[in-house]
């Protein structure tokens, strides 16, 4: 082992493990990481300061750990259906309905926003219309919506129980 890198592990290895466990939020992974980093930083030939050059590669192998790990809770929680899925599709099949029901007006107006992401004044300019004539239709659209869903809540209380 080089004497600098002796020093450097001396100096900063609790400096270091702390960089990783903020990254990582785990003690083992942030062990492995900064003992990797050292093995890394010590194999190669450096012409600059090894601790710098240690710091860009814990934060390089924290960052790939932390994908890895990422990676194997997605693949873990695929397999587990949603509780929810079936009611939030229920929901949204009745939005949909619901949607149908509004004039065209104002179903033209909610869709743009929500669906396209218009803003209201983009809105206003593509239809031809004022401002404050946009936020009325709109307004009006979500108060009928908002109506409806809770007439239908009361109405339907097994699909919407939490």
């Amino acid at each position: 082992m080089r004497e600098a890198d002796k020093q450097m592990l001396a100096d900063h290895y609790l400096d270091l493990y702390r960089m990783a466990f903020a990254i990582l939020q785990n003690e083992t992974d942030s062990e492995d990481a900064v003992q990797e980093a050292l093995v890394v930083t010590m194999t190669r030939q450096l012409w600059g300061d090894p601790y710098k050059y240690c710091v860009a590669v814990l934060r390089n192998i924290c960052l790939k750990m932390k994908v890895k790990n990422r990676e194997v809770l997605l693949d873990n929680m695929l397999d587990i259906p949603a509780p929810e899925a079936d009611v939030n599709n229920k929901r949204l099949q009745r939005l949909g309905e619901l949607m149908d029901l509004l004039p065209k007006r104002i179903k033209e107006i909610l869709y743009l926003y929500y669906e396209q992401g218009y803003t209201k004044a983009e809105i206003a300019r593509k239809k031809g219309l004022s401002e404050t004539m946009v936020k009325k239709l709109f307004d009006r659209g979500q108060n009928k919506l908002r109506e409806q869903l809770i007439e239908m809540e009361i109405n339907d209380k097994d699909i919407f129980k939490p």
